[in-house]
C-alpha cells in the first residue's frame, strides 16, 4: 500500500511478490472498525508439550519425557513405517497430490524410538565422528522422528534418495512448493544449518499442520526456530500502517478474518515523508517500510524478526519528490521488489532493485500517465503484478504485466468504475484467512472497504472500517 504522510519516523523501535501496506495520516483520534469475525495472529509461544503437533524439537530443546512415546502410532499405507494417525493420513493426501502432479513418492523412514535413534546415532559417530555426525543426526531424545511428526521421502526408484539433491528432481521441487497445502514443511532447508543445526535435508518432512505450515510459507519464514522467534512489527500483508499528528506510527494488525485487531505504536518522529510503502524490500521474510521524502531521497527501514528496524539505507537520492510511485515486484525474474513511478510529464519508469539496496537506473516503460492514481496488484492471479490506474473519470484500468518488467500488449480493460471518490487502493494478502487476495480502498466520506478478489475479477466488497476522512489521502 501507499498513503500520504506528513510526518517522518525516526529511531523506530520495531517489521510473500512484495507485500504493499498502507501509511496514513491520522489528523486526531483513531479510526473506528467495524465489528468482524474472531480471529488472530497464530501464536509464536514456543510449544514444549511433545504430543502437540507445533512441539519444537532442535538439538538444544530435547522431547519431554526423553523417551517420549506417541500414542497414536499407526502403520503408514500398509508398509512397516509409523507415524502418528492425522500424519499419516495428510502423508496419504501429500503422495496423492504428487501422483496427480506426475510424481511418484515414498516414505523412507518415518518414527524411530529413543533405542532406535540412540543406535543410528551412534552408528554414525563411529563412521564419521561426533562432529559430523551431530550435523546429520540427532541425540536420542532429541529426535523429530520420535514425535512421529516427522518422515524422510524419496522418489520411487531411489533416485537422488537421503541426499541433497533430491531437491533439484521434479518430486523434490514438487514437495518443497506444496508441502504447506497438506501441513508439512521441508523442516532442514538450505542455508539456515546456523539456525537448525543440521545439514541441508529436503527430504525431511516435519507435519505441523496446514494453518501453520500455510503460516510460514506466507510469511516466507523458513525455519521453526525463526517462526518461533519471531514478533515483526508488521506482522502480514494485510496490516495497515497510520501515523498521527503527533507523528507516532502505528500498526492496526489484520485479524485473518476480515477485520483488525488493536493497533499498536511502532514508531514516533516522522516529519517531511512524501508517502510511505511497505514490502519485503530484501526478500528475507520480513516486511520493510520504503520511504519517499519530499526533499528528494528514497529511503529503506528494514524491519527485523524479532520486531523493530534496523538503521536506514538510501534506495535513491535525488528527484524523487516529483514522482508518484508504487511498490512492488513489477519483474517476475528479479528476486526483489522494485519501484514503478511516473515523473511530471506523465512518463511512467520502472527501477529495479538488483540487491536489496539501492535502486538502479529507470526504465522507461509508458507515458500519459500524468495525475493519475497507481496500484499495483496481482489481479489475474497469475503471478504477474500489474497496474491498476484511476482515471480522471474515476474509470478503473488494468494495465496487465508481461511479467518482465512491461506492459502486456493487449487492450486496457475497465474493471471498475466510481473509483473518482476513491483517495487511494492498495494489495492486500490474507485479510480474510489464508490465500486470500484483495484491495483495499478508502472512499472520500471516510469508509474504509475491502474488495475481495478472484482470478481476474472482483468477487464481493464490503466495510472495514469507518472514520477516515480527517486522514491522509490514500493515492
Amino acid at each position: 500500500m501507499l498513503i500520504s504522510v506528513l510526518n517522518r519516523w525516526r529511531g523506530c523501535a520495531r517489521r510473500f511478490a512484495a507485500v504493499v501496506v498502507v501509511l496514513m495520516l491520522f489528523a486526531a483520534g483513531a479510526p473506528a472498525a467495524n465489528a468482524a469475525p474472531s480471529g488472530e495472529q497464530l501464536s509464536t509461544r514456543v510449544v514444549t508439550d511433545a504430543s502437540n503437533p507445533w512441539v519444537l524439537v532442535n538439538k538444544s530443546r530435547p522431547l519431554n519425557p526423553a523417551q517420549f512415546v506417541p500414542q497414536d502410532l499407526v502403520s503408514w499405507g500398509g508398509t512397516g513405517h509409523l507415524l502418528r494417525a492425522q500424519v499419516s493420513g495428510a502423508m496419504s493426501q501429500l503422495f496423492a497430490g504428487a501422483r496427480a502432479a506426475g510424481h511418484a513418492l515414498e516414505v523412507v523412514s518415518a518414527y524411530r524410538s529413543y533405542a532406535s535413534q540412540s543406535a543410528l546415532y551412534s552408528s554414525y559417530v563411529q563412521m564419521y565422528g561426533q562432529a559430523y555426525a551431530d550435523q546429520i543426526s540427532a541425540r536420542p531424545g532429541y529426535s523429530e522422528h520420535q514425535t512421529g511428526l516427522a518422515a524422510d521421502i524419496g522418489n520411487v526408484g531411489g533416485g537422488c534418495g537421503l541426499t541433497a539433491c533430491f531437491g533439484t528432481t521434479p518430486g523434490g521441487r514438487w514437495v518443497a512448493a506444496n508441502a504447506h497445502r497438506y501441513g508439512f514443511i521441508v523442516r532442514y532447508p538450505e542455508g539456515y544449518t546456523h539456525i537448525t543445526g543440521y545439514a541441508y535435508e529436503p527430504w525431511h518432512l516435519r507435519f505441523v499442520g496446514v494453518q501453520l505450515a500455510t503460516d510460514m510459507k506466507i510469511r516466507a519464514i523458513p525455519t521453526m526456530e525463526q517462526y518461533f522467534a519471531a514478533r515483526p512489527s508488521i506482522k502480514s500483508g494485510a496490516d495497515v500502517l497510520a501515523a498521527d499528528s503527533a507523528g507516532i506510527l502505528w500498526n492496526y494488525p489484520a485479524n485473518r478474518a476480515g477485520g483488525f485487531g488493536a493497533r499498536e505504536r511502532i514508531g514516533a518522529g516522522w516529519a517531511g515523508l512524501k508517502a510511505g510503502f511497505v514490502a519485503d524490500w530484501n526478500a528475507d521474510g520480513v516486511n520493510d517500510i520504503i520511504a519517499q521524502w519530499k526533499g528528494g531521497t528514497l529511503t529503506v527501514y528494514r524491519g527485523k524478526l524479532s520486531g523493530g528496524f534496523l538503521s536506514p539505507i538510501t534506495a535513491g537520492t535525488a528527484g524523487w519528490q516529483s514522482m508518484d510511485i508504487t511498490v512492488g515486484k513489477w519483474h517476475n525474474g528479479h528476486r526483489f521488489p522494485g519501484v514503478v513511478g511516473t515523473a511530471a510529464d506523465g512518463a511512467m519508469y520502472f527501477y529495479p532493485n538488483a540487491a536489496g539496496g539501492a535502486l538502479g537506473a529507470g526504465q522507461q516503460i509508458g507515458h500519459g500517465f500524468g495525475g493519475l492514481k497507481l496500484a499495483m496488484a496481482d489481479f489475474d492471479n497469475d503471478r504477474r503484478q500489474d497496474l491498476l490506474v484511476t482515471t480522471a473519470a474515476g474509470d478503473l484500468m488494468l494495465y496487465r504485466s508481461d511479467g518482465a518488467g512491461r506492459f502486456a500488449w493487449e487492450a486496457r480493460p475497465k474493471v471498475g468504475n466510481g473509483w473518482g471518490a476513491v483517495a487511494q487502493s492498495h494489495a492486500s494478502f490474507g485479510f480474510q484467512g489464508p490465500g486470500t487476495r484483495g484491495l483495499t480502498a478508502k472512499a472520500a466520506d471516510g469508509r474504509l472497504i475491502y474488495y475481495s478478489l478472484g482470478s481476474g475479477r472482483f468477487t464481493g466488497s464490503r466495510q472495514v472500517g469507518n472514520g477516515w476522512q480527517a486522514f491522509g489521502v490514500f493515492r
